[in-house]
């Protein structure tokens, strides 16, 4: 039976991931608006670079501040706070008179965007069941997606329909729209068990459980509980949960470094490169400024379509291993579309056949990003123990940013200056991220959030022997059990004394 309350609650709270993907869409159509370009005076490329980053470097700050507010406040009250300041942010953009403002704008808006990229794969994972958790979780990348498509639809629409600043205003004040609708719909949805425990009101937690188990017998729900319980209380007991401690701990310094290495190569693979400048890729390659808009337009739904796809089969695979397949066929992509563009030069004559396989190369490309961007955002949360997920994912995300950041300010520089040639830059780095996934990432598929802990040789709370038949008969049966965990004990108490 299908958990339809859990459903509900993750995709209503997924309405957060709209605004990074409407931001990334709707930045790349407003770069090539007529009248955008004429009212700032055709704004350099490092000033390009500028306003783009700057949404990056609000996102970092946002998703630092994310843990103080998620942990203290509530998952909730952290995707309701993020709504308004990227409110703020969006009006601010929309209502820019020079330069300055659209990147105060961009910053406002991507701190607040930080804090609900940041504060979204926490909830999710932290409701969905593992069975799910990769479908549920992945509801980010695909809201993430359908974002860019309305945006280049919305970008296209304003561009053909008004000659005047509503070309390049409206789309940006469109940002806000489903963030307005958020917050009012956060209300009714369910608050996570795990964060209700830490907080020691395990009343509601179980009602929650209930209401997200619909179906499941009373035993398998105190189960969970029980589980739940247990290894909170006993994390809240040993561990103190602040930064320092996050970096102390080696197993917990492990997770930070696995995180952060993902988040890294996931934007040297070049995704915000090309979804960020996609228009003015297109134009580069001899494109008219609305043939450029249409084909963003279709990439943006095709990225939509990809991310369906992902989400109904994720769970089905490793993650891991898709990870690493994806990274292969972006890596062929781009090393294609690279070669061909050495190849054929738009100021000469370029056969059709040749510009369309460059083209169809940016769709190849984002068919084997959707996957990978969808475990970016999962994988992280999973990883944690509820005492520092909420700090481990706002880090990760910070890192996401940062990396975002570099790639936003340089693309444009690089592709002024050597033009597809730079891709051959982001063909390296996937070369080299495939064997360190495949050396150093462990998987973290069909397991309980506590039952990841014995996959990072952390202490174990002897929960399992206390609870029901029933509950160990609709656990997983790829779930770790306590003799694996007391397999890794002597493990633990080395990294114990290391640290």
């Amino acid at each position: 039976m299908l958990p339809w309350t859990a459903l509900a609650a993750v995709a209503a709270a997924s309405l957060a991931a709209l605004s990074l993907g409407l931001d990334v869409g709707m930045i790349s159509s407003t770069l090539v608006q007529p009248t955008f370009l004429s009212y700032f005076d055709k704004p350099s490329p490092s000033s390009i670079g500028g306003v783009v980053a700057a949404f990056s470097a609000g996102a970092c700050f946002g998703a630092l501040s994310s843990a103080l507010i998620s942990d203290r406040y509530g998952r909730l009250w952290g995707l309701r706070i993020g709504s308004l300041i990227a409110v703020i942010g969006a009006a601010l953009q929309a209502g820019a008179v020079h330069v300055a403002m659209l990147i105060i704008g961009r910053l406002v808006n991507g701190f607040g965007a930080g804090i609900l990229t940041a504060t979204f794969p926490v909830y999710a994972s932290e409701v969905a069941p593992p069975n799910i958790r990769g479908a549920l979780g992945g509801f980010q990348m695909l809201m993430i997606s359908a974002a860019i498509f309305i945006a280049t639809a919305t970008g296209y629409g304003f561009g053909t329909s008004f000659t005047n600043d509503a070309q390049w205003r409206g789309p940006l004040a469109v940002q806000a729209a489903p963030l307005l609708l958020l917050v009012p719909i956060s209300f009714f949805i369910p608050e996570t068990p795990r964060y209700l425990v830490s907080k020691d009101r395990e009343d509601q937690a179980y009602r929650v459980l209930s209401k997200l188990h619909r179906g499941c017998s009373q035993a398998f729900i105190e189960g969970e509980l029980t589980e739940m319980v247990d290894q909170i209380r006993a994390e809240r007991a040993m561990f103190t949960p602040n930064w320092a401690e996050i970096f102390q701990r080696p197993s917990w310094r492990r997770r930070i470094l696995l995180i952060a290495g993902l988040q890294i190569m996931a934007q040297l693979t070049g995704i915000n490169c090309i979804q960020y400048y996609a228009s003015n890729i297109y134009e580069q390659l001899g494109f008219s400024t609305f043939d450029a808009l249409r084909l963003n337009l279709i990439y943006g739904a095709f990225g939509f379509i990809f991310n369906i796809f992902w989400v109904l089969t994720i769970d089905r695979f490793p993650r891991i291993r898709l990870i690493i397949g994806s990274l292969v066929l972006m890596c062929a992509a781009l090393l294609t579309q690279a070669v061909l563009s050495g190849v054929y030069d738009k100021r000469s004559y370029v056969s059709p056949d040749a510009l369309r396989a460059q083209v169809a190369m940016f769709f190849v490309f984002n068919l084997g990003f959707m996957a990978m961007g969808m475990l970016t955002w999962l994988i992280p949360p999973e990883m944690c123990p509820m005492v520092m997920r909420a700090k481990a994912n706002a880090l990760s995300v910070a890192v996401n940013n940062v990396a975002g950041l570099v790639v936003a300010e340089v693309a444009p520089i690089g592709l002024a200056h050597i033009g597809f040639k730079f891709f051959f830059l982001f063909v390296a780095c996937d070369l080299v991220a495939i064997p360190i996934l495949y050396l150093f990432y462990p998987e973290t598929s069909k397991l309980s959030l506590e039952e990841m802990n014995v996959t990072f040789a952390d202490e174990i709370v002897d929960h399992l022997q206390k609870v029901t038949p029933e509950y160990h008969a609709q656990r997983s049966p790829d779930a770790p059990t306590v003799s694996d965990a007391k397999k890794l004990e002597s493990t633990v108490v080395e990294e114990s004394v290391k640290s």
